[in-house]
């Protein structure tokens, strides 16, 4: 079985999820600042991993984002990447090189 780590943090106006696979490293970045609350990302998500944010606080004025990322759901697919009109949505695929053979079998061997 893959081993997959997921975290999240705020960056100003950046929410970032990250996906740490021992292959790869994902980095969704979510610029709530630019996110107009279309919910376009949120109807196309296929594991429903975005929610609409705290809509009542939002219209108060209220430092709050639009879509909310549930990272438990969240598989990294890219949807929202793809379809958001103002690109609110980024990611970043960072992919790890695998060792060599001979690299391979003097690391199990130690």
């Amino acid at each position: 079985m893959m081993e997959i780590e997921k975290d999240m943090e705020v960056e100003g106006s950046h929410i970032l999820a990250r996906q740490k696979t021992p292959e790869s490293e994902k980095i969704l970045d979510y610029d709530y600042k630019k996110c107009a609350g279309c919910s376009i990302c949120v109807a196309l998500c296929p594991k429903k991993a975005l929610l609409e944010g705290p809509l009542q606080e939002i219209a108060k004025g209220l430092d709050a984002p639009p879509v909310l990322i549930d990272l438990d759901a969240c598989v990294f697919c890219g949807m929202c990447v793809n379809f958001c009109p103002l690109k609110a949505f980024q990611m970043t695929v960072l992919e790890k090189t695998p060792l060599p053979e001979a690299a391979k079998t003097a690391a199990a061997q130690v």
